[in-house]
């Protein structure tokens, strides 16, 4: 046996011993790779037991989807993006190159896949969050499921690059804090639906300002990004699909997609992007 043999092997043994943690009841759980940003928002998070993601967040079902994701993950190094340890050659060659792209399919099937495992083994939906839009799209198809797109663009959002753990144990545990940073995150809430574009646009400036005092006070950079979040929503807004008001641009949209009830969180959440706006040259 070659020692990247025995490395994979070794890799597949612990994350099979990995325990299980779930969530408690009423607690939400997101698989992304930008698990501090997530914490912020999301109770648990995905992640086998040598992941960073403390235990106290962390939640891990074990069934082969996750087993299989997780190895996959190790493989690829997706998480730091360096070289593999084994030299690929031939189709897993160019399966690394779709990985480290970021838009491809390889990453957000991996994640959505793991999700519905997850989900279906225990009954907790486990919500996929994107680092781009376009991985989202990709992986959901024309459906019969009525949802509503919304997205805020030119929004200041965390930096994950810049954040550490211990700011986020700190963020969580100042729950009125928190609660104002998901109240904004969460903005297409029961008191919005059927209101006016001038009631919207200025319940979201009031959210968008305890947003951002929420991060500031507990010293969480951010950077210039786009937040977007499919959710499913009865009765939504009749008015334009497009309110722009400085610094942000909000755009809904009605779609139909395919996704079980398993996929969706306590809000009706089926997925969530966290993209970082590229920078004009």
């Amino acid at each position: 046996m070659t020692k990247a043999q025995r490395h994979k092997e070794k890799k597949i043994k612990m994350t099979k011993e990995a325990k299980i943690l779930l969530p408690l009841a009423n607690e939400t759980a997101a698989i992304t790779l930008k698990p501090k940003t997530a914490a912020l928002c999301y109770d648990r998070i995905w992640g086998t037991s040598d992941d960073a993601v403390p235990p106290s967040i962390r939640c891990w079902g074990g069934s082969k989807a996750e087993l299989s994701g997780t190895g996959l993950a190790a493989d690829f190094n997706i998480k730091t993006k360096r070289t593999p340890i084994v030299a690929m050659v031939g189709p897993e060659e160019k399966k690394l190159e779709m990985f480290r792209a970021g838009t491809d399919l390889g990453l957000a099937s991996a994640f959505r896949t793991i999700s519905i495992s997850f989900s279906r083994e225990h009954g907790i939906p486990l919500i996929p969050i994107y680092d781009f839009i376009k991985q989202r799209n990709k992986m959901y198809q024309n459906g019969n499921r009525e949802v509503v797109i919304t997205t805020l663009t030119d929004l200041g959002i965390v930096d994950e690059k810049q954040l550490a753990w211990d700011q986020v144990i700190e963020f969580r545990s100042d729950k009125e804090n928190q609660k104002k940073y998901k109240r904004f995150l969460h903005w297409l809430d029961s008191g919005m639906i059927g209101k006016s574009q001038a009631y919207i646009e200025s319940e979201i400036r009031d959210r968008l300002e305890d947003y951002s005092v929420s991060l500031k006070k507990h010293g969480i950079r951010t950077v210039l990004g786009i937040l977007s979040v499919t959710i499913l929503v009865a009765g939504f807004v009749k008015e334009p699909n497009i309110i722009s008001f400085a610094p942000l641009v909000l755009t809904f949209a009605k779609e139909k997609l395919d996704f079980t009830d398993r996929e969706k969180g306590l809000r009706g959440e089926i997925s969530w992007v966290y993209e970082v706006k590229k920078l004009k040259k």
